[in-house]
This record gives structure tokens, sequence and C-alpha cells, in this order.
């Protein structure tokens, strides 16, 4: 008895940065069909946009970012990983198992809080050294 079970999955890849729009939608295409084809379903994709990458990669310095949630079952991302492989304008990507209850749109809205939050501290820093620098150095 052959037991297949589903699981949920987030897939974030990077594409090349001068990738046409029409090319980055027949990666995203060829990733939908995948699910499909191991009887799973999009959940959420998301696009993140264009950013620097933390180091350069082939010579890249900018990557778009993308995100995908899906089910699926075994053997659903190893034949996505095995497809980002062999495309070229895939520079990196990287799938987690999540749980069941993962609520994809709960957590970038706490990512987002977060960084509006350190966005604030970071201001307020900087606006406590601009104080600091226009006071009179008192001298003893």
């Amino acid at each position: 008895m052959s037991y297949s079970t589903t699981n949920i999955y987030e897939t974030v890849y990077i594409l090349k940065s001068g990738l046409p729009d029409a090319e980055a939608a027949a990666i995203h295409e060829k990733v939908d069909n995948v699910i499909e084809k191991f009887k799973g379903k999009v959940i959420q994709r998301d696009n993140w946009g264009l950013s620097n990458l933390a180091y350069p990669i082939n010579d890249e310095t900018m990557g778009s970012y993308s995100v995908v949630v899906y089910n699926g079952k075994s053997g659903v991302v190893e034949e996505i990983e095995r497809h980002f492989k062999i495309l070229g304008e895939v520079i990196r990507f990287i799938t987690v198992q999540v749980a069941a209850d993962y609520d994809y749109t709960k957590v970038k809205k706490q990512i987002t809080l977060a960084e509006e939050e350190m966005k604030k501290n970071r201001e307020a820093k900087e606006q406590r050294k601009r104080a600091q620098q226009q006071q009179p150095q008192q001298q003893f």
C-alpha cells in the first residue's frame, strides 16, 4: 500500500534583473504547471520586486525576487528545483516545508510591521544623533 501525502511548501526564487516581464511570467507559469502536474495547487504568489543581492552571483548584483506558496504531492519540490537548475534565468532558490496552518498573508503583514518599526527606530536614532551634533560643545 502506498501513501501519498500532500504538504505545503514555500519557494523563494531570484530571477536575473534584466529579464523581460514576459519571460518572468513564463517561468512563473512553468512553476504553476509543475505544481499542477503533482496534483498541487498554488495557494499564494507574490513578487517582492527588484532588490540588491547581498553579494554578486554570476556577475549579477540585482535580482527580481518571487515567492510561491503551494501544496503538492511527493516529488513536486524536486521537480521545480530541477527546472530552476536548468533555467539560466533563475540565479538562486530555496524551498521550505511549512506548517499546515501557515498563512503567508499574516506572515507578510508581521514582516511589514517589523520593517516599519525598524525604520522608525533608525530615524529616531539619526534624529538624536543630529540633535547632539548641533548642541554646542561644553568646555571644562
